[in-house]
């Protein structure tokens, strides 16, 4: 029932009872220098190459994660009881995720969008549940009230889970879960529940930043639950104690706060999780007890996972029982204590020790970076890291022959053990994490150059340690952003990620993860805005897949985002039509995806027809290119899904849409495709013909003035004509007498074209 003790330090927590930590508490940048700049600097020819015209963006806004786990060199979670090697773990310390950050965004977006909360992911957050003090209690008052109040006074205390816990226990057929969508700052009104039934809402107030206007009388509108009642639903609220006191006036019995269970309980439930064995001799140890009397749920569930592994690499390693009362017992509650504090004494120390250079700490944050993997070219790239620092001593020259220590040397230095296949290991669980943390503390007027010099560090790797070491510095890179307030690194680093095609995926997710950051979320969507009037093609179709991913979670934000992008284009003179057209493609493509959301729809026409209708021609073209997105998808019968309902005649915006893509100068490739499977579709069912005629025909002629129109005509014949010839196509001669009506009607709606002859008339000289 924990929270993660910090956002910032629990990105992944693994599934404990926990709160879901991503709910707790710009301008243009120089650009990354390139290799050749500095002779020493990470680059082997012939890696990492690629363009990132070739990223895509899966319908379902997924990306695979990358990566797993691996437990010999400290990373990944304390192993199960079946096979020890369950999913990724990222303890409060690590400030990474081990591997799974890209793909993560996807259910917050889920969260943040209103949508049904996945079962999946609600058994991964519940698997290791702890039963509050109190949950009769609540559980009663939820039932009595259909409306309940979950208070905290710090993270970490279990409101969300207690949450999911209390509306999956609910009598009856199973509820429907769903967190409701809102920015912060904005109102609350029961009357927006209303009509789902058997629904179990979650308003989750969490966010430091959250608030609600005294004005709006929040613990009076709570009480107004006939509604609920009448749908057979339940709402439960979380949110800081502070902030009630503020708000809930009025309300007081619907709130109240968690007692949570016993902390040895907790513990010994998420250790029996690790799969060690016998969690209760390890919980009675002294030098455990007295720690875990002080700490809130998610510190405890910290500990225990921390304390999992440890005890997992320790027998790895040694092959020696760590029963208890044996030296293996003891090593590993010693080990697992330092991986909790961060190893910072252990790190204070080294660091301070007499004759320390900086050739040393150099090697072990070069260390710390490739997270114990092998470093090809070791000193050269300690080279490029004093240099990329501003060094200016011995340090900044290459080293030849034996000068400097040998691998061996290094890794005795920096208390780490060096394995036959070249790999660390280090101390124990997290210190790779916790060096790169260190540095960033001590040196933070560094903390650009580290970030910027790792950043081009991973566009001179080989594609899966480019990957991997990309997940490991998104984290950096956020909690820098954080720590700064500023965009700027974040901005720097995806614009060159994503001109690189290895790269371009985990500018997407960065990009993605800090839209989302309840710290930084609102800086970063509103420095869009500027990113899109100078970014480069390539980041600007990142951009537009980064405005997809998270227009569900702030749907009118990100679609004014999409259009400004779209307009933008008007003013890229600096563009080949190519990387025009590809921007174009990126927006259109957004929109066609987010069309498959039902409850999008209303918003996606009423932007696409403010589009159509723009005087920019960017928007023109994008809102051409979504729609023959949508054009191309069909029904179950095999129609168009745009012709759904219709009943006589096609919906003006689908005319405007046909319009719109007319218009092009030249037709797309995409328009080719979407004007055949409409052709298609009226052979394929001819109670559909005359509708797609009717729309093609009234596509060129029905508007208010001539403008464009020969264009048009033009342009719907250049269509029409490769899909009637193709001598291979089935049922030629249905194809021949369509497009006959088809030419047909159009020249008959032709307000300019010469009357036709009637039968018989002759024709004259």
């Amino acid at each position: 029932m924990a929270e993660s003790t910090s956002y910032k330090t629990d990105h992944a927590a693994g599934p404990a009872l926990q709160e879901d930590p991503a709910e707790e508490e710009g301008q243009s940048g120089p650009v990354l220098g390139s290799a050749a700049e500095d002779p020493a600097s990470p680059h082997p020819n012939g890696e990492a190459t690629g363009s990132a015209e070739e990223f895509k963006i899966s319908p379902k806004l997924g990306v695979t994660a990358e990566g797993e786990t691996d437990s010999r060199t400290g990373r990944g979670p304390a192993p199960s009881s079946t096979d020890r090697t369950s999913g990724a773990y990222a303890s409060v310390h690590a400030d990474t995720n081990h591997g799974t950050q890209i793909g993560q965004w996807f259910e917050a977006v889920q969260r943040h969008s209103g949508a049904p909360l996945p079962p999946e992911a609600v058994g991964r957050d519940l698997a290791n549940y702890v039963s509050v003090e109190n949950e009769v209690e609540l559980s009663q008052l939820l039932e009595k009230n259909r409306t309940l109040v979950l208070l905290a006074d710090h993270p970490g205390s279990g409101r969300w889970t207690t949450a999911l816990h209390l509306l999956t226990t609910r009598a009856g057929e199973a509820l429907t879960l769903r967190r409701i969508r809102r920015e912060l700052g904005d109102g609350f009104s029961m009357e927006g529940l209303k009509g789902h039934k058997r629904t179990g809402w979650i308003l989750d107030l969490r966010a430091t930043e959250e608030s609600i206007s005294t004005s709006c009388d929040f613990g009076l509108e709570l009480l107004q639950a006939h509604e609920l009642r009448n749908d057979d639903s339940y709402l439960v609220v979380l949110l800081r104690t502070e902030l009630w006191k503020h708000i809930g006036h009025g309300a007081g019995e619907l709130a109240r706060k968690l007692q949570p269970p016993a902390p040895a309980t907790l513990f010994i439930k998420y250790l029996s999780s690790t799969g060690i064995t016998d969690p209760e001799k390890w919980a009675d140890d002294h030098r455990i007890k007295e720690k875990l009397a002080d700490l809130r749920p998610g510190q405890i569930r910290d500990w225990a996972q921390t304390l999992g592994r440890a005890e997992f690499d320790y027998r790895s390693a040694t092959g020696r029982s760590t029963k208890f009362g044996s030296d293996g017992f003891n090593e590993t509650i010693k080990v697992a204590s330092k991986a909790v504090s961060g190893w910072t004494d252990v790190l204070t120390e080294w660091h301070s020790k007499d004759g320390r250079t900086s050739y040393d700490r150099n090697y072990l944050l070069l260390a710390a970076v490739y997270d114990g993997e092998p470093i090809d070219n070791l000193h050269d790239k300690i080279l490029s890291l004093a240099r990329a620092l501003g060094e200016k001593n011995d340090t900044s020259t290459r080293l030849t022959g034996q000068q400097g220590p040998g691998l061996m040397q290094l890794a005795h230095q920096v208390d780490a053990k060096l394995r036959p296949d070249g790999t660390l290991r280090f101390p124990g669980p997290d210190f790779a994490e916790a060096v790169v943390r260190y540095f960033l503390l001590d040196r933070p007027d560094l903390i650009d150059k580290f970030i910027m010099w790792t950043a081009q560090l991973c566009m001179g790797l080989s594609a899966p340690k480019a990957g991997k070491l990309a997940e490991r510095l998104a984290p950096w890179i956020l909690h820098h952003a954080q720590a700064a307030r500023s965009t700027r690194t974040l901005l720097v680093v995806a614009t060159n990620w994503s001109a690189n095609n290895t790269l371009a995926r985990h500018a997407h997710a960065l990009l993605v993860t800090a839209a989302l950051d309840p710290e930084i979320g609102p800086l970063t969507r509103n420095a869009t805005s500027k990113w899109v009037e100078k970014g480069d093609a390539p980041l600007l179709q990142i951009l537009a897949h980064v405005f997809q991913s998270v227009t569900p979670a702030h749907p009118e934000q990100m679609l004014r985002r999409l259009g400004g992008l779209a307009g933008s284009l008007d003013q890229r003179v600096q563009f080949d039509p190519e990387k025009r057209d590809g921007v174009a493609e990126a927006v259109g493509g957004a929109i066609g995806v987010l069309w498959d959301d039902d409850s999008l729809r209303p918003l996606l026409r009423k932007t696409l027809n403010t589009w159509f209708a723009s005087d920019q021609k960017g928007q023109r073209q994008a809102a051409a290119s979504a729609f023959m997105h949508l054009t191309l998808q069909k029904d179950d019968t095999g129609s168009p899904v745009l012709l759904s309902g219709a009943e006589g005649s096609v919906p003006d915006w689908v005319i405007r849409g046909w319009r719109a893509a007319l218009e092009y100068e030249e037709p797309t490739s995409l328009t080719y495709r979407a004007c055949a499977a409409w052709l298609d579709a009226a052979v394929a069912h001819p109670d559909a013909a005359n509708l797609i005629s009717s729309a093609m025909v009234r596509a060129v002629h029905e508007t208010p003035s001539d403008h464009l129109r020969g264009l048009r005509f033009l342009n719907l014949v250049r269509l029409a004509e490769p899909w009637v010839s193709d001598q291979d196509a089935p049922e030629m001669e249905e194809r021949c007498r369509f497009h006959i009506s088809l030419m047909r009607s159009l020249r008959s709606a032709d307000p300019y074209a010469a009357p036709s002859r009637s039968e018989g008339e002759p024709a004259g000289e």
